[in-house]
């Protein structure tokens, strides 16, 4: 599966905590995401059809949505698309008891070592994100923003930041920290985690679920097809490339017919005469 893109936009209404709250989203993404400037007059809820043409046309399965009402404060949606078509979305309050800070309000050094792009560790914290439905969702949204490249196997030294999300009844509370390894003496290093932004409490707003037969092909694999048994002194290269051994007896190559060259005839050492000089010698001790 490729690394699925993310593309950020504003409404009619957009706040600058929102902003800074999608700006800082759209950095910890890249290079997989895509900001737009231009303001949307449409309501992801009420009408989707927008959303699901800048998919297509961006060939993005993933967007945020940022807007701000009197009523709901300033809020973002995050949601997904399966085939260019809504899956599933969620909204959420983001400056819930005024605790957001922007990435630009930590300084250090740590925050320069980062990498974004790179691959960050997750920490879930709190039993509602196996009771409740909503959190499960959105622990899965998060997961899929932020995860970037499925891979086998990586390298311990590139893991330099960690998401922790902590859930109660009625906060989440979402951090970003780097990574510091320390000598401990021993193996195992010790860890130290420096805050480097953004910070963002959430309350969960409005919630749009996936219908259950979609839901189920969204979550379908591909068939791998059935690896044959397997054929002696026959294997496959790193590029996919086909190989096979051949075992032939030893053969001697001084019997073979094969074609001459004066080149590689054989030379006679310096003390013995060769078939020329020889043929003139006999011709002399015939005259005389």
């Amino acid at each position: 599966e490729n690394v699925k893109s993310a593309f950020f936009l504003r409404g009619a209404k957009c706040s600058q905590t929102v902003v800074n709250a999608m700006k800082d989203m759209y950095l910890m993404k890249k290079p997989n995401s895509r900001m737009l400037n231009k303001r949307n007059k449409f309501r992801p809820f009420e009408d989707h059809s927008s959303l699901e043409f800048l998919s297509n046309q961006m060939d993005a399965s993933l967007f945020v949505f940022g807007t701000n009402t009197k009523k709901k404060g300033h809020c973002i949606t995050m949601g997904r698309m399966f085939n260019h078509q809504l899956l599933d979305m969620i909204e959420l309050s983001v400056n819930v008891d005024d605790e957001f800070r922007p990435m630009s309000d930590f300084s250090g050094e740590r925050k320069k070592s980062v990498m974004y792009g790179s691959k960050p560790m997750f920490v879930f914290q709190g039993d509602q994100f196996e009771v409740s439905q909503n959190h499960k969702l959105l622990k899965s949204l998060i997961l899929d923003f932020f995860r970037g490249e499925i891979v086998e196997k990586i390298n311990l030294a590139g893991l330099d930041r960690v998401i922790v999300v902590s859930a109660t009844e009625k906060r989440i509370y979402f951090r970003h920290y780097a990574v510091q390894l320390k000598r401990s003496g021993t193996k195992i290093p010790n860890i130290v985690l420096h805050e480097i932004g953004p910070r963002m409490n959430w309350e969960l707003r409005r919630v749009k679920s996936a219908a259950e037969d979609v839901k189920k092909e969204s979550m379908k694999k591909p068939k791998v097809r059935k690896s044959q048994a397997k054929m002696k002194n026959i294997e496959k290269g790193n590029l996919g490339a086909k190989m096979g051994r051949v075992h032939m007896e030893s053969q001697d190559t001084s019997k073979m017919a094969l074609r001459k060259f004066k080149a590689l005839k054989k030379r006679k050492g310096k003390g013995e005469p060769s078939s020329g000089q020889k043929a003139q010698a006999e011709k002399k001790s015939r005259s005389e």
